[in-house]
């Protein structure tokens, strides 16, 4: 393909085709690969140029995604690449640049996210949300979640939904029990607590 016309715009370069055709690229690449100098380009040649050119911008985007959100899975970075128009190929590349320079390590972020919530929630609810955010089952695997925290959580819980609670409503108790199991708490811990708080 004939190239008719080229300029610089800024951080992108523009080249004009003999059919008609105009592709963006970025500046860099386009010195890179000397552009500049040829009147001609194959059509893998420009693909190749085009992905390259996909794959700086991909990196432009997510350092500064990294930067915001520095607790996401590998898959929540690859994610936000496909959803800002990026193809897959371009995405896991990009993706996998930084994973190789250590800019994104799944396993601290893991760690992180633990930490964060050990408090809060249950080791069951945090194993949810890992997954649910695109964790690698390898990485939740060599997560040592700290169980113990559970009945402390349970129980602190447990005082505050009790306080609102008449304990002749059994309905409102099945309520609560149902709410805990639901969020990975043993059941005959939860019926335990409950009898303990309510005096049964």
């Amino acid at each position: 393909m004939r190239i008719l016309d080229k300029k610089i715009v800024g951080s992108r370069a523009l080249l004009v085709f003999d059919d008609g055709k105009e592709v963006e690229i970025d500046r860099e690449v386009y010195l890179e690969k000397g552009l500049y100098a040829k009147d001609e380009i194959d059509q893998k040649e420009l693909e190749e140029v085009l992905f390259e050119s996909g794959l700086k911008n991909a990196k432009k985007m997510l350092v500064s995604y990294i930067q915001r959100y520095p607790l996401k899975s590998e898959y929540g970075y690859y994610k936000y690449l496909l959803s800002r128009g990026y193809d897959s190929a371009t995405a896991l590349k990009a993706v996998a640049y930084f994973v190789n320079s250590g800019y994104i390590d799944e396993m601290e972020a893991a760690k992180k996210l633990v930490n964060k919530y050990q408090k809060k929630k249950s080791s069951f609810e945090i194993l949810q949300l890992l997954r649910k955010n695109g964790f690698k089952s390898s990485t939740i695997s060599k997560l040592n979640l700290k169980h113990e925290n559970d009945k402390e959580i349970l129980v602190k819980l447990l005082q505050k939904k009790l306080r609102r609670v008449n304990k002749k409503d059994s309905k409102e108790i099945l309520k609560i029990i149902k709410w805990f199991v639901s969020r990975g708490y043993d059941y005959n811990t939860v019926v335990e607590k409950i009898r303990e708080f309510l005096d049964y």
